[in-house]
């Protein structure tokens, strides 16, 4: 099947050059793609790049978000990259928009442009983590920052959804990302959504620290926008500095050399892991639409996974799945 992709050209630190080069990476025969920015611009990179293609069409889109732009004032910029590519996919002409753009301007031009599944007061920004075992899933990892304790219970229920449909394991094991694991543990915040969380439908097992994000002791960590984040930064940073050392004492010490051959196989797999390019954007759960946002940083792997996993949720039927189990649970008041 061929799916449709509206892909900001202009979002992230190294766009647009990292941005066509991941699109030209990606499998052409699965999809159209619909690059949105300014079109003079576009046209010469796509020439360098030989993207210009039947499947590849070019979108004008003349005002760029800048990274550290405040939602409010992008959201005046109606010509940006970001709300012209969200309307493609308003307007039915593409399926799902990826950006490694603004964060808090993608999720604000979402939220009017596509608005939310009903009952969904905001959505959370889901970060997958390399388990042990199985994938692991961090939310919110960087959309909202104030939350409410029911705010962390619709995400523990997008969560359980999401990780069901993508992942096809029942009733996924839930946590709360606390400083302790007694319920009497945490802020105000986790205290009241550990009750929510306790008396739902869900797997809830209670709180689990930052220490065990990797463990497979719980397939979901929920938590508000602000820790979730600080966390996620704090295990892309380990994993870099990690990465970086090792390559280090490989390459100058000659008495690591040998066994670094031969550990080498392993090595790769392990760090493979631990590389957010591997897994690409991050789905904004619980508005009308697929939308991915990537890592500001991010470079043509990282683009080309998230075209990977856009096509493997469109397949899921995630958005529809998603709708259909939240206007269920939500019936009750919890939004």
């Amino acid at each position: 099947m061929s799916f449709r992709l509206a892909i900001d050209a202009m979002g992230g630190d190294y766009a647009p050059e990292e941005i066509l080069k991941g699109v030209k990476d990606a499998p052409g025969g699965e999809c159209e793609f619909y690059l949105v920015g300014p079109q003079e611009l576009l046209e010469q990179k796509c020439s360098e790049y030989g993207l210009l293609k039947e499947h590849i069409h070019l979108v004008p889109a003349n005002e760029i978000v800048a990274m550290g732009e405040s939602p409010s004032l992008s959201l005046r910029k109606r010509n940006s990259s970001i709300q012209v590519g969200l309307r493609l996919v308003e307007e039915r002409k593409a399926d799902a928009f990826i950006s490694a753009g603004n964060t808090g301007a993608v999720m604000a031009a979402s939220i009017t442009i596509l608005g939310t599944i009903p009952g969904v007061k905001r959505p959370p920004l889901v970060a997958p983590l390399p388990g042990k075992e199985r994938t692991i899933l961090l939310l919110d990892s960087g959309a909202n920052v104030d939350c409410t304790p029911e705010q962390l219970l619709q995400f523990a229920l997008l969560a359980d959804v999401y990780y069901q449909v993508n992942f096809g394991i029942p009733a996924p094991r839930i946590a709360l990302l606390s400083n302790g694991e007694e319920p009497s543990k945490g802020n105000r915040l986790l205290k009241e959504a550990y009750g929510l969380l306790q008396t739902s439908q869900i797997n809830f097992i209670g709180n689990l620290e930052a220490r065990d994000l990797l463990s497979n002791k719980a397939e979901i960590f929920i938590s508000d926008g602000f820790e979730g984040n600080i966390a996620l930064k704090a295990m892309e940073g380990v994993a870099e500095e990690i990465i970086h050392r090792l390559k280090e004492e490989l390459r100058h010490k000659f008495r690591f050399k040998l066994g670094g051959a031969l550990l080498r196989p392993l090595l790769r797999s392990i760090l493979k892991g631990l590389d957010y390019s591997e897994v690409g954007g991050a789905p904004l759960l619980g508005v009308n639409g697929l939308v991915l946002i990537c890592h500001g940083r991010s470079r043509a792997k990282a683009i080309k996974s998230s075209i990977k996993q856009a096509v493997a949720c469109l397949e899921r039927n995630i958005v529809e799945n998603l709708r259909d189990s939240i206007v269920k649970s939500t019936q009750g008041g919890a939004n």
